[in-house]
């Protein structure tokens, strides 16, 4: 379990270059096709360019449903995650996020991302398989269109987003584990204290112990004190050879 606070320092850098890829993807091809002097490239948005040499290009809106539906959601979704991951990396920069809601959150945009690209793919498939008509020229049933078309940026973007996201978590994981590891409490088990109370003798500081007191005298041995060196807790007698807390040998 996560108690730090804070996003470790440039883990905010990759649901940045995230949002930047996601943002690119959508004003470059997904499909693309050329052969013998014609090239046909495909946005995810529902727009095709049909270009042939010696004459200018068309450029056209598919607005049959099979395509213009999951086009529409593909780029919404997009969309969302380009300024979700903007707002989870400012959010990040200034330190406003804990732990689990980063890790969470950039895992929960992954996978969006992922997924969403996914079911385009499929999409376009099988709407290419069912048929098409683009401006007024039939495409007939059946055409394999990733076997046809060639994946391009629009469609490679994402999930390289969706990478660097992964990255980021895995990174920040580390981090924080270390981060935690140096904070262990059991580091202060035997740190002298001198109260500034009373005297100068020196003293040990018992963590998390449940009397008035945390200071012990070093002077007093330590099977007299009670108290386990391992998680401070006080036993009930001083000849205990086991804590009954957490079992740790005395």
């Amino acid at each position: 379990m996560y108690k730090r606070k804070e996003v470790a320092d440039h883990t905010w850098l990759f649901p940045l270059i995230a949002a930047i890829c996601a943002n690119i993807a959508i004003f470059l091809p997904t499909a693309n096709f050329s052969s013998g002097g014609t090239t046909w490239d495909w946005w995810m948005w529902a727009f095709a360019s049909l270009g042939v040499i010696g004459y200018p290009p068309l450029n056209v809106f598919v607005f049959e449903m099979d395509f213009f539906i999951p086009s529409i959601i593909t780029t919404s979704v997009v969309m969302f995650n380009a300024v979700f991951l903007i707002v989870l990396s400012v959010s990040s920069r200034k330190k406003k996020l804990k732990t689990k809601k980063f890790v969470l959150k950039a895992v929960i945009s992954a996978v969006l991302l992922m997924g969403i690209m996914v079911y385009y793919a499929f999409s376009m498939g099988i709407a290419f398989r069912d048929g098409v008509t683009i401006e007024g020229t039939p495409f007939p049933p059946g055409i394999p269109f990733w076997i046809v078309f060639t994946p391009s940026f629009g469609l490679i973007l994402p999930f390289i987003s969706a990478i660097l996201l992964f990255v980021g978590v895995g990174l920040f994981r580390r981090n924080s584990n270390q981060q935690l590891y140096r904070a262990s409490p059991k580091t202060d088990v035997t740190t002298r204290y001198i109260s500034p109370k009373t005297d100068d003798t020196p003293r040990y500081y018992i963590p998390n112990s449940d009397v008035a007191t945390k200071y012990v005298p070093a002077s007093t041995p330590i099977g007299v004190r009670n108290f386990c060196p391992e998680c401070g807790h006080k036993n009930p007698r001083a000849d205990m050879n086991f804590c009954t807390k957490c079992g740790f040998k005395l």
